[in-house]
């Protein structure tokens, strides 16, 4: 087979991985039992592993899943001779994130999802997301967790998957086949402004949401009786987005949700914050201003945030 631009790319690709872990070349081939010279040709575009030894590639250099898949998918192409296949998965992913005009590293900020692993999702024929990622992109990208399972699926979702949606109530059995869709309408949430919370004192929020003159519909998402539903704009929380956006907050943070706070601060200002392991960091998507070093009077967690980009050319409502 012909020396290819994406050949070499995928050879410099283990290359670099194998240089990065330390791992030397004649380590690999005693791994894969074949010479040192058939290595050498790998990683320099002349040949291509076979899936099996692209496996044991993959566990020797403790590759993480999205540079497996990366590794998987360029694979798949230099088989096929198409080097540019995309999967239903792919498409999807862009569309959305497209649609509603997040780049990466907004929707990776957004999901608590590295850019690098969104970027993956978008060109990587291979890559499947875990029911957690999709779980935590649905509500963003405007679609259930199932919907993004099955572009990425063969046939539709596995038992598995389908059980593991079922328990988490993120769908039920006669959604197995719904493409993409709002929740089914049996639950409702009292719905806020942003500047209502402006008198809130951080004690009972289910108490002062009931002055609440709408509602949202919350459909069959298991979330927290207390659960409040705020409407913000990009603008309001500093964080440029050209859009609405709605958070799902309530007063206590249910186990296994993202340490993800909407905070009021002493100087009267509204900022999401998220609390990682050595520090607490602030979003600041558009780099528009600098951290907010102001303490917190109060914080609601955030149970899930939807991104509504303003469609291009129209207007904000103020």
């Amino acid at each position: 087979m012909p020396i290819t631009p994406l050949k070499t790319k995928f050879g410099k690709l283990i290359r670099d991985y194998l240089r990065d872990a330390e791992i030397r070349q004649n380590d690999l081939a005693a791994r894969l039992q074949i010479s040192g010279s058939a290595v050498s040709q790998m990683l320099h575009g002349k040949i291509v592993p076979n899936q099996q030894q692209l496996n044991v590639i993959c566990e020797l250099l403790e590759l993480d899943r999205a540079q497996a898949f990366e590794l998987q998918s360029m694979l798949s192409c230099i088989r096929t001779g198409a080097e540019n296949m995309r999967s239903p998965f792919n498409e999807v992913m862009f569309s959305l994130r497209c649609q509603r005009g997040l780049t990466h590293q907004q929707l990776a900020n957004l999901s608590g999802i590295p850019a690098s692993h969104l970027q993956v999702f978008e060109n990587c024929f291979e890559a499947v997301p875990t029911l957690d990622e999709a779980s935590k992109l649905a509500p963003i990208l405007g679609c259930t967790p199932a919907a993004l399972l099955q572009s990425a699926g063969v046939g539709g979702l596995s038992r598995a998957a389908i059980d593991q949606l079922t328990a988490a109530g993120e769908m039920t059995e006669d959604e197995v086949c719904e493409a993409v869709g709002a929740y089914r309408s049996e639950r409702q949430a009292p719905l806020l402004n942003l500047v209502d919370l402006e008198k809130f004192d951080g004690k009972s929020l289910a108490v002062f949401a009931q002055r609440a003159g709408k509602v949202l519909e919350l459909g069959e998402r298991d979330l927290p009786e207390d659960t409040v539903a705020v409407s913000a704009s990009g603008r309001d929380l500093a964080i440029g987005l050209p859009g609405n956006i709605q958070l799902l907050v309530a007063q206590t943070r249910p186990a296994g949700y993202r340490e993800l706070d909407l905070c009021r601060t002493e100087d009267g200002k509204f900022v999401l914050q998220e609390t990682r392991r050595n520090n607490v960091k602030e979003f600041r998507l558009a780099g528009t201003r600098k951290p907010n070093t102001s303490p917190a009077v109060w914080k609601l967690p955030v149970l899930e945030m939807i991104i509504r980009p303003t469609k291009p050319g129209a207007k904000m409502k103020q």
